[in-house]
């Protein structure tokens, strides 16, 4: 019952992708803070959680951002069998810490970093249950083009190139990913609405190594793939306040070949979720 309602308050009030968006460093205001919720399921599995976030411009070229951290209160299998993956509850903790930097090259063009501290909670509760953290220390960085549509009142578009590094964790390094994105939005006329729909690709370029205690194990999984998609809307209640939907889906292919003891390192895996969330500018 208690799962029920969460479910049903998530549709009212989140999560976000790595960097704080795509388009430019606001100059009407001189920052924001923002929290909610995201759900996520496929098949018998689901997870659930709190993510909260805060920007502040430290000049008008540079933002500094605070990003993902939370509580997630599940990640788990539930099905009506008896096999150890249904039998087990739990992927609940503190979420890891995203610390990131923009900034504005030129009017349309930002540099980015981001920080992942993994502060939050690794320990897994059992088969079919997922940790909220994977204790991986990574850098996230690259660059955004963004720009209104000439001709297209209220239409704009970002796109983002980045180059993913993780490094080692549990005796586990992952390979070097790049991720392309981008996102179109457009403000309504007559209403303070703004639509988006946008995409994400990730590539695992290098393999990813296991360190088996006397060396270091190929997982053979280079050129694995991510891919999102996600379609939502923002309504201005006021020019301060805002609440941000989406709804996101994602498909995984873990190109993994390994053998040695079944290790991989996944990248987000397939899922059809939405996120929503309540943000207040300053």
């Amino acid at each position: 019952m208690i799962k029920k309602v969460l479910i049903l308050a998530a549709a009212i009030a989140t999560s976000s992708f790595a960097t704080w968006d795509f388009f430019g460093i606001p100059q009407n205001s001189q920052g924001s803070v923002k929290a909610g919720l995201y759900y996520d399921w496929d098949d018998d599995w689901s997870q659930m959680g709190l993510k909260t976030g805060a920007r502040i411009n430290i000049t008008p070229k540079f933002e500094l951002s605070l990003q993902n951290f939370g509580y997630q209160f599940w990640s788990e299998n539930e099905c009506d069998d008896n096999t150890p993956r249904c039998n087990n509850e739990g992927g609940n903790g503190l979420r890891d810490l995203v610390i990131g930097g923009r900034f504005a090259l030129t009017p349309i063009l930002n540099l980015f970093l981001d920080l992942n501290l993994p502060i939050g909670r690794d320990e897994n509760d059992g088969e079919g249950t997922t940790a909220p953290s994977r204790h991986e220390l990574s850098l996230y960085f690259g660059g955004q083009f963004h720009k209104d549509l000439a001709g297209v009142k209220g239409a704009s578009f970002g796109t983002e190139a980045g180059i993913f590094w993780g490094f080692e964790h549990h005796s586990l390094e992952r390979g070097l990913e790049i991720r392309l994105g981008g996102e179109f939005d457009y403000t309504l006329p007559a209403a303070p609405v703004t639509l988006l729909i946008g995409g994400q690709i990730w590539f695992r370029v290098f393999k990813s190594e296991y360190d088996n205690g006397n060396k270091d194990v190929d997982l053979h999984d280079s050129w694995s793939q991510q891919y999102k998609i996600w379609v939502g809307a923002n309504f201005n209640i006021t020019d301060q306040l805002s609440i941000n939907g989406q709804i996101i889906a994602r498909s995984q292919d873990l190109k993994h070949r390994a053998k040695d003891g079944g290790r991989k390192i996944e990248m987000e895996g397939d899922a059809t979720g939405f996120t929503v969330d309540v943000e207040f500018k300053f």
